[in-house]
């Protein structure tokens, strides 16, 4: 079996969608092969960094994972290629407002599943109450990361596994 891909999904693609993609792409490689998009990203937020919110970044050089190449990018070449991904996970927030109005729904036939979280960028206050709110987000993708990892992918069928990559989701 070769290197399965996961597509990480979120509206903008500045924060929670690029580090599920370095968590991924730094301590999977061997075997996944992870990229995130967003069906509204806006490079113009932070031009600096190619669209990538510079916390994010911080909070992923921290942690000693791989930034090189994160750009925000729009899930439109993605879905184009739709056949060639494995995973879709969405990472919005929670609030089933959001859902409906912001964050995208794959085509095609990839296992998906909502990995919602609430969105750091959001965070507000000092400088360390905001590295707070961006070093939770990064540790709770990286709990459900390592739990996907974990999985027995090549064994479980294809109910069994949307089973437990729903279960990772409600992951906290």
């Amino acid at each position: 079996m070769g290197k399965l891909s996961i597509l990480f999904l979120c509206t903008g693609n500045s924060c929670r969608s690029q580090m599920a993609e370095s968590i991924v792409n730094t301590s999977f490689s061997d075997m996944f092969i992870a990229y995130s998009a967003g069906s509204k990203p806006d490079l113009s937020k932070f031009p600096q960094t190619k669209g990538v919110h510079p916390m994010a970044l911080r909070i992923l050089e921290d942690n000693r994972m791989k930034t090189g190449g994160l750009a925000s990018k729009s899930w439109d070449p993605f879905i184009q290629q739709k056949e060639n991904v494995n995973f879709v996970f969405t990472l919005c927030g929670n609030a089933l407002d959001d859902m409906a109005e912001a964050c995208p729904i794959f085509p095609g036939q990839p296992v998906t599943a909502h990995w919602g979280l609430d969105d750091p960028a959001l965070a507000t206050g000092t400088d360390e109450q905001v590295y707070k709110v961006f070093q939770e987000a990064f540790a709770l993708l990286k709990r459900r990361i390592d739990l996907l990892a974990n999985l027995p992918l090549t064994k479980l069928k294809e109910q069994a596994l949307q089973q437990k990559i729903d279960e990772i989701g409600r992951t906290t």
